[in-house]
C-alpha cells in the first residue's frame, strides 16, 4: 500500500491535491466553515425570497376575488 500525499496546491494556502486520487482537499477547516454557513445563509434567503413571492401571488389572488365580488 502506497503512502497517501498531499500536495500544496500553489497560490491557496490551506489546500491540498491528494496525489492518489486527484481530489483537492482543504485543511483549513475555519474557512471551510465558514463558507458552509454563508452558503446555509444564501440557501436560506434563498427559500425566504421563493416564499414570499409565493405569499403574494396568493394575496394577489385573493385580492382579485375581491374585486371581482363588488
Amino acid at each position: 500500500m502506497s503512502k497517501q500525499t498531499h500536495i500544496p496546491v500553489e497560490g491557496n494556502p490551506g489546500l491540498y491535491r491528494d496525489s492518489r486520487s486527484g481530489a483537492i482537499i482543504n485543511k483549513n477547516r475555519s474557512a471551510a466553515q465558514k463558507a458552509r454557513e454563508a452558503r446555509k445563509r444564501f440557501l436560506d434567503k434563498e427559500n425566504k425570497i421563493e416564499e414570499l413571492q409565493s405569499e403574494m401571488q396568493e394575496i394577489k389572488g385573493i385580492l382579485k376575488q375581491l374585486l371581482e365580488r363588488m
